[in-house]
């Protein structure tokens, strides 16, 4: 027994002292860039989604639907023109200056969403998650959305049910979003 016990001591001080001249290769930083990526994945896909009730936690803005680039004709304008919004009303909401190309919103599951909120949902056909604003709630209890910047609902923002809904953002991180806008362009992928 206590021979065992020996023999294993040795074993594992001699596997560390293994791994201790591996690591100051490059096989240690790969075995270490692997650990990280399974603690993100790890992190984000259960921790995050846990806590924040909704499989898409963080999400990254790669097109300019949201920024506010000429708002007093596609946000403010449209708003007050179509749906009778004043002004005040509308700078009332949850992040009035949209969201920028390369911001990282952080989302959050709710079982309520109100005008103004900015939403990710899914579309039927379209790869990525959509992120949009509420513009009105329907009287069937669906949701219409519209992207701050664009001239235009389109045809799949004027019904969106709450099942497609994984949550509204309640945190923007800026630019940092920009690495997965980056990674898109390289692959010309378009999520």
């Amino acid at each position: 027994m206590v021979e065992r016990k020996k023999k294993r001591k040795n074993l594992i001080e001699k596997s560390w002292e293994d791994w201790k001249k591996i690591e100051k290769t490059w096989i240690g930083d790969f075995v270490y860039a692997i650990l990280g990526l399974i603690l993100a994945y790890i992190t984000y896909h259960f921790i995050l989604a846990y806590i924040l009730h909704t499989p898409t936690p963080i999400v990254a803005v790669v097109s300019s639907s949201m920024e506010h680039i000429n708002p007093e004709v596609t946000y403010y304008g449209w708003l007050e023109k179509n749906l009778g919004y004043n002004r005040s009303y509308i700078e009332s909401w949850p992040f009035p200056n949209g969201l920028n190309v390369g911001d990282m919103p952080i989302v959050m599951g709710s079982d309520e969403y109100k005008v103004g909120d900015i939403i990710v949902y899914q579309v039927d056909g379209i790869p990525a998650p959509i992120i949009h604003r509420v513009i009105k709630i329907n009287p069937d209890g669906t949701f219409q959305t519209k992207g701050d910047n664009n001239l235009t609902q389109l045809p799949y923002e004027k019904h969106v049910p709450k099942e497609k809904i994984y949550g509204k953002v309640i945190f923007i991180i800026p630019k940092i979003g920009y690495v997965k806008v980056l990674i898109n362009k390289i692959f010309g992928l378009r999520w």
